[in-house]
């Protein structure tokens, strides 16, 4: 039985006197900003390719918190705290792309037990040799989607709290807690306390299930 996933106590440790960073190249979608914004650390030409003494510990920490796939997390050896909780769980649909969490994350898939993390990138379009993570293959299949419609928004609705992400084999995303759901723009389209949202490509009314899977033969554990 292969290795569960555990997040970044899985992950490759790269060990600083201030800071050890932690990557993921699966779940990497190569975003850039750690390359474009901290090469002293990050540098792709050198190897290794991450020098966690090239800054210091509140500057690795700002950058890797940009990471948006959660690929790049980081553990400080000072008294300051480490990544902060949101205090907002929000999933942000990229248009022809992937799902964006942000919060206190538990993910749970085929392989992969994740507490505590605060960042994830989801595939939706159905086709990642990755699952559930994106790992940017909807660019190979050209995965197209239409613009968000707002479906239900409570002004009043809870924020914050954990958010259980989980996928169901051959099935949905389905998510559990207090949630919004939003376009990159920021625009509101869903809060809730629960939700199920398409991972095989094929939905309707993405980025919602819509029960498409059960047609068109899309498999993943």
């Amino acid at each position: 039985m292969a290795d569960v996933y555990k997040g970044k106590e899985s992950d490759r440790r790269y060990k600083g006197e201030q800071v050890d960073i932690t990557y993921s190249l699966k779940r990497c979608i190569h975003a850039k900003h750690c390359v474009n914004r901290l090469s002293e650390v990050f540098d792709v030409d050198k190897r290794p390719w991450i020098d966690a003494n090239g800054a210091g510990a509140d500057r690795v920490a700002e950058v890797i918190q940009m990471c948006p796939s959660g690929a790049l997390h980081y553990d400080r050896h000072d008294e300051k705290e480490g990544e902060p909780t949101p205090s907002i769980n929000r999933i942000i649909v990229h248009k022809d792309e992937y799902l964006q969490f942000i919060g206190d994350l538990e993910i749970r898939s085929a392989g992969t037990e994740i507490d505590g993390e605060t960042r994830a990138t989801l595939c939706r379009c159905g086709e990642s040799n990755n699952k559930p993570f994106c790992d940017n293959t909807h660019k190979k299949v050209d995965f197209t989607t239409d613009d968000l419609d707002t479906v239900k928004v409570d002004e009043s609705a809870e924020q914050g709290g954990k958010l259980i992400v989980t996928t169901h084999t051959n099935g949905p995303i389905e998510v559990s807690g207090n949630l919004q759901i939003e376009d990159t723009d920021g625009e509101v389209i869903f809060t809730g306390t629960q939700t199920w949202l398409c991972r095989c490509g094929g939905s309707s009314k993405k980025p919602f299930c819509d029960g498409t899977h059960n047609r068109n033969g899309f498999t993943a554990e």
